[in-house]
């Protein structure tokens, strides 16, 4: 083996053990522990390896490298795809109450508006020309975005706001990220890529219509694969089978890998499958190295020193975290009465999802001729945004303990048993109070 692809294998083999080790138990504990998110933990040391792999002196990244890569690439779009298609369960959301659906849309919906005004503007004021598809192109991208926020660790929030209220802001964290990829579905529909990738054209109504069945299809087939399944190794081997084709698939029709896939994902959640909860504890446990590979890979292409990108990522948390606080402040006038107040609750949906960063590569991968540049400008504002969210919100919660506003862990309530009835026999006679007047006096 030529000394060249040694070091490559070498190098991307230790890089996956370093994923597998990260992705243990103990260190998701130590995240939920400290409230961070796997951007903050685990995240941002791939993306500086992956900056450091892809440097000419140590040459395990390389452009060709890269796009050898590419497959792989796409499988793992597709499995977090899957891993967000799986949330929307139907029977799930039956049994939420209903007026959080309003509380879903508006803390989805708000920041993306809010996100797409300034980021846009921001572009404007960076010199980047007017050009009517490109340019909203990018404003819609970044505003899907800022639609998900990262999941909240239950035993803190459980402590400052109730089970009732931290459940209620885990299930608006699970679903804003299925708004995220329907927005990023729309632009890839509307906005289609250069002819000569696909070699159809097609009006956007049959792109609709392609991507709907296609994701149905697969879903349907990924179904029928997992039901020959007879224990938890044949489950995982048929599912990485079946996240494979289902990213190769969209990947040759110049589809959005993780929009079809999660089509798959959450038409696989509503279907009467064995063990769902099985199914999901599987992809959630291999979603994360594979995660920190993607990052790996991102890495190579980030360029964390050009300015522009950390005029765009100011502008773009701005936006975000203004969006989830007014969205928040709606969000208690017409949602239900258990939910926090509305600094708690946009303090708790302030993080940054990392799937934030898998939107925006995916629309990078499918864009990959529309200029370098911007490509870099907006993957930098997205990763320099979501350390940027972090630090935002740990001043907010410093200056919430400091005020004892909020944050005060609520006291568990002691149920104290009721009194005994007392007997009829010990029972005082009751004397009226009412005086009696004789008969007959006026």
């Amino acid at each position: 083996m030529p000394p060249d692809r040694l070091r490559v294998v070498v190098g991307l083999a230790v890089a996956l053990g370093l994923a597998v080790l990260l992705a243990q138990p103990k260190v998701k504990a130590l995240e939920q522990r400290f409230g961070v998110t796997v951007l903050i933990s685990a995240g941002v040391p791939f993306l500086a390896m992956g900056a450091i792999f892809s440097l000419d002196s140590v040459g395990i990244l390389t452009p060709q490298v890269l796009l050898d890569l590419k497959p792989a690439f796409e499988f793992g779009l597709g499995w977090v795809g899957f891993v967000v298609g799986l949330h929307f369960d139907v029977r799930k959301l039956d049994a939420l109450p209903a007026s959080l659906g309003p509380v879903i849309v508006l803390e989805s919906v708000v920041p993306m508006l809010t996100t797409a005004g300034l980021c846009a503007m921001a572009l404007l004021g960076m010199g980047v020309p007017w050009e009517r598809n490109a340019f909203a192109r990018d404003a819609l991208v970044l505003a899907a975005c800022a639609a998900p926020s990262a999941p909240i660790s239950m035993e803190i929030w459980e402590r400052r706001v109730g089970r009732k209220a931290a459940r209620m802001i885990d299930e608006v964290t699970s679903l804003d990220e299925v708004t995220g990829l329907a927005l990023l579905g729309v632009v890839a529909i509307l906005f289609r890529p250069e002819n000569d990738t696909t070699r159809w054209v097609l009006p956007s109504s049959a792109w609709l219509l392609l991507t709907l069945g296609l994701g149905g299809v697969l879903g349907i087939v990924t179904y029928v694969l997992l039901r020959g399944a007879h224990n938890a190794a044949e489950e995982l081997t048929l599912l990485l089978g079946a996240v494979a084709l289902s990213a190769g698939v969209a990947g040759y029709l110049a589809l959005s890998v993780p929009v079809v896939c999660a089509i798959a994902g959450a038409l696989l959640a509503n279907l009467p499958i064995r063990d769902l909860e099985g199914l999901k504890k599987t992809l959630l446990d291999v979603e994360r190295p594979i995660y920190l590979i993607f990052l790996l890979v991102v890495g190579a292409t980030w360029r964390p020193l050009e300015w522009q990108g950390w005029l765009l990522a100011t502008a773009f948390v701005l936006a975000r975290v203004a969006g989830k606080r007014l969205g928040a402040i709606w969000s208690k006038r017409v949602g239900p009465k258990e939910l926090p107040s509305a600094g708690m609750l946009a303090l708790a949906l302030a993080p940054q999802s990392p799937s934030s960063i898998v939107l925006m590569v995916s629309a990078a991968t499918l864009y990959h001729g529309y200029g370098l540049e911007r490509v870099r400008w907006v993957i930098n504002a997205v990763i320099i945004g979501g350390v940027l969210t972090e630090v935002v919100v740990r001043i907010l919660e410093w200056r919430r303990r400091r005020v004892g506003v909020d944050l005060t862990p609520i006291p568990p309530t002691r149920v104290l048993p009721p009194d005994p009835p007392k007997p009829q026999a010990d029972a005082a006679p009751v004397l009226s109070t009412t005086p009696t007047t004789p008969e007959g006096s006026a």
